[in-house]
């Protein structure tokens, strides 16, 4: 019996979701490429005119804050992806999930899943956004099935 496995490469600016019946003897197809063209964008092109701005907690005391815009426009893509893989887990399209990207990138769709969305493999390799699929292909067999 075939499990069916999708596979994220993704990074904080782009990401190709891909799916397999089986990486040791199958191929891997493409299911969805997303791009997120904020994360590419210069700091000064993120940042409104104002640097940040004051809260108060009630207590007449101010809290300057202030957010990277790099850092929040990864965590828009995060929270984008982890729909979507929520999304796919929710329709019964998959049963283990490979994830490939920096640990950074991981962590922050980590923290955006929801807690019923039980993985059963992950990994969590290095960028490989920009392999072709015959290249990815070739490098997941070769790290996940050592």
């Amino acid at each position: 019996m075939n499990i069916k496995t999708w596979i994220l490469v993704a990074n904080a600016a782009e990401a190709k979701l891909l799916t397999t019946d089986n990486l040791r003897v199958g191929g891997i197809e493409l299911v969805r490429e997303f791009a997120h063209p904020e994360s590419r964008k210069k700091i000064s092109e993120l940042m409104s005119d104002k640097p940040g701005h004051y809260k108060t907690d009630g207590n007449a005391h101010s809290a300057y804050s202030k957010n990277d815009p790099k850092e929040v426009e990864a965590e828009h893509f995060a929270i984008q992806l982890a729909h979507e893989l929520k999304a796919g887990w929710d329709k019964n399209q998959y049963k283990k999930l490979i994830m490939v990207m920096s640990a950074h990138f991981y962590g922050l769709i980590k923290k955006h899943m929801h807690d019923n969305h039980a993985l059963e493999v992950v990994h969590v390799l290095k960028d490989y956004t920009r392999y072709p699929l015959a290249k990815l292909h070739e490098s997941l067999k070769e790290h996940l099935l050592v």
